[in-house]
């Protein structure tokens, strides 16, 4: 065994694992905001019993908002790679902030102790253990058992009202078994509709960041209405269930948590399906009970009743349903105005849930007049075009397209677009292959992208006349003159509605210009572009990034003074984030200047960043963990 004169006893070969691993490594595994969080926990000193396996795995507790177990080791790309006990599971802040330490004590010559295979974590990380300091009562049960069994009745009386006294849910819990035993549903009905009051009544949120936030817990809500349910009270049930599903909404709206709160609300709602199921209402009016939670469903918290609707019900009760919501539809109100987004909407889901009760009752032969009544007053063209497609019939199909369009008169631009992506493929099924391409022209009219214009390239590749076309986009990029405006244009228009850009007017595009350029390996006509862009402009972002790329091997200088630019831009915002991300384009600056065998320049130019950022103690942190050497300074290592 080759030991460290320093003190540490341990293998040079398992010391070798890690002590190479620069902050870029670190970055890499993890990113850059999980390195910030490890190495926050490193030094607060929330990693313990550090250890060391046979193989060279590091094994640690990490303390969070419970203690978690973790190991690391080198995985893929000799990068690390780590498991750990927290939600996160894999290459977490805990995972950092073990590595971390490990290397702080390396380089302390700080001895750390070397365990087997059978240590207590490693068990705890494969499953076959719990953590004792996380285990919960119901894991325990046996143990629990065995203890009660000593005690004398007055002796567990005592105890269950200590318990009682020290935790109100026991507290809660033994006043509903009560409630039950001696009937009083009533009151346990209303202790239930009062708790989910009280958790409703605050919103969800959470700050990732700190590790902080509150989260309404519904498990209490739920096991009480699966205790109701199967003691026989499925109309209380569903009543509780309403209520929840009203006050769950207006929560959901409020908070700010990622979805946690809806992901709370769903689990409670499996009970109350069942609930439904077994109730004394009718097949109708079960159905009628679940589309309306569905038509609340604002942020897809119940989708199970979505999944009951799938499970049979009979014809006769889909058939009676249809009527009725057809008779609602009839009911409601909408503005013709393009302000009147909401009620359109519930319209348009009614109308959907009709659809698919005319489907399950066997009267498909209703649906597509009504979807030909609905398309101009909630603008459902999509819906009604994708049945006419659907029955094969083609010429009506077209002929709603076009109405659609010229109808919607560039107010839903989404709808529209979605039409015309629809007409080309009746166009291709007819291989028009010169619609296609003038539509595609008109395409990139509306939206001047690289995107669209590669599949205008394609389509009139197709068409054989895309040098003609190319010439008149750039024409059009450059000065405003509609491509079929300009002499010897080579299509025919699509259709009746002029397209329009959606961007500003105003020309030269010279953002759209470059792109193209960019896409088309052009650096010399780039930087033309350029050029003429940046005049009298100071500020710099990340599509000057692009551009610095693409320039690179004709105009190196340039580009690297883009890259510095944009980096010493980010610096200037004094925050943790930009000094990350300066780090970026410095790199590709650097490289660029090694390869024009510059490295001293580069160096001087570092170190005058150094001098002027001096006091910015956060990116002189930042800047040396990116330079590539090892965390561990290996010299003072005598290995």
């Amino acid at each position: 065994m080759a030991s460290l004169s320093i003190g540490i006893i341990i293998e040079k070969q398992i010391i070798d694992k890690f002590i190479s691993l620069c902050w870029n490594d670190l970055k890499r595994w993890a990113g850059n905001s999980i390195v910030r969080r490890g190495q926050s926990y490193q030094q607060q000193g929330l990693v313990t019993d550090l250890s060391v396996l046979e193989n060279g795995d590091l094994l640690s507790w990490v303390e969070g908002s419970k203690r978690y177990a973790t190991k690391v080791t080198i995985g893929p790309q000799n990068l690390p790679s780590s498991i750990c006990t927290c939600p996160y599971h894999a290459n977490c802040k805990h995972g950092v902030a073990t590595l971390l330490e490990y290397l702080r004590l390396i380089q302390n010559g700080r001895q750390i102790p070397r365990v087997s295979k059978d240590d207590k974590r490693l068990l705890i990380l494969s499953g076959n253990i719990t953590d004792r300091k996380a285990i919960s009562p119901s894991e325990n049960k046996e143990t629990i058992s065995s203890f009660l069994e000593k005690k004398s009745k007055s002796e567990i009386i005592e105890l269950i009202l200590d318990l009682a006294k020290k935790y109100s849910n026991v507290s809660k819990e033994l006043e509903d078994q009560n409630l039950l035993s001696s009937g009083n549903i009533k009151s346990l009905v209303n202790n239930v509709r009062k708790d989910i009051r009280y958790i409703a009544s605050e919103p969800g949120w959470q700050n990732r960041w700190d590790d902080e936030g509150y989260t309404p817990d519904y498990s209490d809500v739920c096991g009480k209405l699966e205790f109701l349910l199967s003691s026989g009270y499925p109309d209380e049930v569903l009543s509780l269930g309403r209520e929840l599903i009203e006050l769950g909404n207006e929560q959901i709206a409020q908070s700010n948590d990622e979805g946690e709160t809806s992901i709370e609300i769903a689990e409670c709602m499996p009970a109350i399906v069942k609930a439904l199921n077994r109730s004394p209402l009718s097949g109708i009016e079960r159905l009628e009970w679940a589309v309306e939670v569905i038509l609340k469903d604002e942020y897809g918290t119940f989708g199970v009743f979505e999944e009951y609707l799938t499970k049979k019900h009979t014809k006769a009760d889909w058939s009676i349903f249809a009527d009725r919501m057809f008779k609602r539809l009839a009911a409601m109100k909408t503005q013709d105005s393009k302000n009147d987004f909401h009620s359109k909407y519930m319209r348009d889901r009614v109308t959907n849930w009709i659809v698919h009760s005319l489907e399950q009752s066997d009267r498909k032969d209703e649906i597509i007049p009504l979807c030909e009544q609905e398309a101009p007053i909630t603008n459902s063209y999509v819906r009604l075009v994708e049945r006419l497609l659907s029955a094969k019939r083609y010429s009506q199909a077209e002929a709603w397209i076009h109405k659609g369009i010229q109808g919607l008169a560039g107010s839903w631009a989404g709808i529209e677009s979605q039409l015309r992506s629809m007409l080309k493929d009746i166009k291709a099924k007819q291989k028009d292959w010169k619609a296609i391409a003038m539509m595609q022209a008109e395409e990139f009219v509306r939206s001047p992208s690289t995107k669209n214009y590669i599949e205008c390239q394609k389509a009139n590749t197709k068409n054989k006349t895309w040098t003609q076309v190319r010439a008149h986009l750039i024409e059009y990029l450059q000065k405003g003159q509609l491509p079929w405006k300009q002499k010897v244009w080579p299509l025919d228009k699509s259709s009746k509605v002029e397209p329009k850009s959606s961007y500003l007017n105003t020309y030269p595009k010279i953002n759209e210009i470059i792109d193209i350029y960019i896409f088309e390996k052009n650096p010399e006509k780039v930087l033309y572009w350029y050029e003429k862009h940046r005049k009298g402009k100071t500020r710099f972002n990340t599509w000057d990034d692009k551009i610095a790329k693409a320039i690179q091997t004709i105009a190196p200088e340039r580009s690297v003074s883009i890259w510095q630019n944009i980096a010493e831009q980010l610096i200037n915002e004094t925050k943790p984030q930009a000094y990350e991300q300066s780090m970026v384009y410095l790199k590709k600056a650097e490289s660029l200047m090694k390869r024009m065998k510059k490295q001293t320049q580069w160096e001087s130019y570092i170190d005058e960043l150094r001098r002027v950022h001096k006091r910015k103690t956060r990116f002189i942190q930042t800047l040396n963990q990116s330079d590539g050497k090892p965390i561990v300074d290996i010299k003072k290592l005598n290995l």
